[in-house]
């Protein structure tokens, strides 16, 4: 789940300021509070990070609440539900800790995410586990109505938006899928993960989504470019809980069984730390500044605060029964910092000595990718030999505008020396506006050669398979 922290900062000026004119008490509160879901017992812990006690509980006259929780930036409305009790949507008055809507549903409320522009909840709706069919509601958080039910992958568990709002993605617990929601059109398409995936994350940057794979004890790597699992990674026993560091550096991992996160290196996949926390290891949430890292156990009923740098646990609190997920999931930084990543795509090519299969670029925030095609029969539809041609496929990815009226075909040429050279055949993989596909052939050179775009955003880019 993803709010910009470019919004927490702007508010943070203003609160500054405010704070001037205001006392001590007026100043602390419910600004710096985060709120944790205690499904077992039907209520919200309050929590004040800068002295790490629970401050208040909310109760929700339930005996469930919802595994995934929800809040505003200002921290005047929280969102829950009343899981499989219930089945409702609350929208719940921080201040007087009163339901100030519901909304009811015929399938239980499991997990709740917000937009960036916090105009839409997204609702994942699960009639149970085992059970086929479910769904994920879009909520206007203004009317507090249903604008959409989008159908999903059986038994949708948590939900995660990008932190463009460009993608919801959803877990899918009873078919080992995810599903991932283009919020303009609402076109789904479902990726095959590993069993019973329970909660996604996404890089800051959008370049790849991470799946908690409970009965696998792995972690699986979509790439959101080609919407495919490129590696799965060892994880502990029982990975439940997911989320990637604001700097996007860093992958945390909640293990129920073996009761510990798992710190793994984005860039390599490499498990830097385990870190023991509890019984029952659930979910874990980054604090606003990044530097503090809480967990919830929900066997031992606690939340424990750990140092991102040293690794070690700082506080433990108890709090309500069966805790689950964290508010502060909310709040995750856009794709700011760079992250060269090193892991290799297990479904790919491997390269050879002299050059490189795939290359990259971004211009004008649009990733331009040429993967060298060495095998055709790994690409549906395209049947040449190879000795007599040279075959690449062509993707595109941005999070906003359409970049399949492009007409790219007109301005791909091989270069060979002082030669440029157009495609003898081009054909389309995929004409999605944010993730369209292609396939040019040329004839085969010899020597080395580079792919090159002309007039691609007034710009010429180079694609150059010799390292």
């Amino acid at each position: 789940m993803k709010i910009r922290l470019q919004i927490f900062i702007a508010l943070l000026t203003v609160g500054l300021l405010f704070l001037v004119g205001c006392s001590d008490n007026e100043a602390e509160g419910k600004e710096a509070s985060f709120y944790v879901a205690n499904a077992g017992e039907g209520t919200i812990s309050v929590i004040d990070p800068t002295t790490y006690e629970e401050t208040d509980k909310i109760d929700i006259d339930s005996d469930q609440a919802s595994h995934g929780i929800a809040a505003t930036l200002d921290g005047d409305v929280v969102y829950s539900g009343t899981g499989f009790n219930g089945k409702t949507l609350l929208k719940i008055d921080t201040d007087t800790k009163e339901t100030l809507n519901e909304i009811v549903f015929d399938k239980g409320v499991h997990g709740i995410d917000i937009s960036p522009d916090e105009q839409q909840l997204y609702v994942s709706l699960n009639a149970g586990l085992g059970e086929d069919g479910g769904s994920v509601a879009i909520v206007d958080t203004d009317t507090f109505t249903v604008t959409e039910e989008v159908q999903t992958g059986s038994g949708p568990a948590h939900v995660a938006v990008t932190s463009s709002g460009d993608q919801v993605w959803v877990a899918n617990v009873n078919d080992d899928s995810v599903s991932v929601i283009e919020t303009d059109s609402h076109s789904v398409q479902t990726i095959e993960v590993g069993k019973v995936p329970n909660e996604v994350a996404i890089t800051p940057d959008e370049k790849y989504v991470f799946v908690a794979n409970v009965e696998s004890n792995v972690v699986s790597v979509i790439d959101t470019n080609s919407l495919e699992t490129v590696q799965t990674v060892k994880a502990g026993d029982g990975p439940h809980g997911v989320t990637v560091s604001l700097n996007g550096e860093e992958l945390w991992v909640a293990n129920n069984d073996s009761n510990d996160v798992h710190v793994i290196d984005t860039a390599t996949l490499e498990t830097k730390a385990i870190i023991p926390t509890g019984s029952y290891t659930n979910h874990v949430a980054f604090s606003l500044d990044g530097e503090q890292v809480y967990v919830t156990n929900r066997s031992s009923n606690d939340l424990v605060s750990i140092d991102r740098e040293k690794k070690e646990i700082k506080e433990k609190i108890s709090i309500g029964e069966e805790p689950h997920e964290i508010s502060l999931e909310d709040f995750v930084a856009e794709g700011n910092t760079e992250i060269n990543y090193q892991f290799a795509n297990e479904n790919s090519v491997v390269n050879n000595d002299s050059k490189v299969n795939t290359v990259s670029q971004t211009v004008e925030s649009v990733d331009v990718e040429a993967t060298h095609i060495t095998n055709v029969d790994e690409v549906e539809g395209v049947q040449l030999d190879l000795s007599e041609y040279l075959a690449f496929q062509i993707s595109l990815t941005t999070h906003s505008g359409d970049l399949s009226q492009l007409g790219l075909e007109d301005s791909i040429y091989l270069v060979d020396g002082s030669e440029k050279i157009e495609p003898e055949q081009w054909t389309v993989l995929s004409e999605d506006a944010h993730h369209p596909s292609y396939i040019a052939i040329f004839p085969n050179v010899d020597g080395n050669y580079v792919l090159q775009l002309e007039e691609f955003f007034d710009q010429t880019v180079v694609l150059d398979f010799f390292e």
